[in-house]
């Protein structure tokens, strides 16, 4: 079962969570898009893996991230343990904690329709 180790909404909009691969999952929501990197779960993972590890997804325009989120929150069930008020980092979040691997966050993101899958 995956694992929330937080969401921040004070200072940006970002959470991460630990996937059942082991491999840590960064997700930042803002005015200028979404970002999703990958890193492995350790200390200097976790330092590093936010500016270098590999983007799962990158999304610039916003209207186009919130019709991808549209999509995750009509196809995905909620999670209890991911309580935000933002609604795009709640909606990224959940298919990332529904995702078991890297991959499968890059595959479901890139090409929403495959969310059905």
């Amino acid at each position: 079962m995956p694992r929330l180790l937080y969401i921040n909404e004070k200072f940006g909009h970002d959470a991460t969570i630990i996937l059942d691969s082991g491999d840590a999952c960064w997700i930042s929501v803002g005015k200028k898009g979404v970002l999703v990197r990958s890193h492995k779960h350790s200390f200097w993972g976790g330092l590093s893996g936010s500016l270098l590890g590999p983007k799962l997804y990158q999304e610039r325009d916003v209207y186009r991230a919130l019709s991808v989120a549209q999509s995750i929150t009509a196809t995905f069930r909620p999670v209890p343990q991911i309580r935000c008020s933002d609604v795009m980092l709640k909606a990224f979040c959940t298919a990332v904690w529904h995702s078991s691997s890297p991959a499968r966050v890059k595959d479901v993101l890139n090409d929403p329709a495959r969310l059905d899958e």
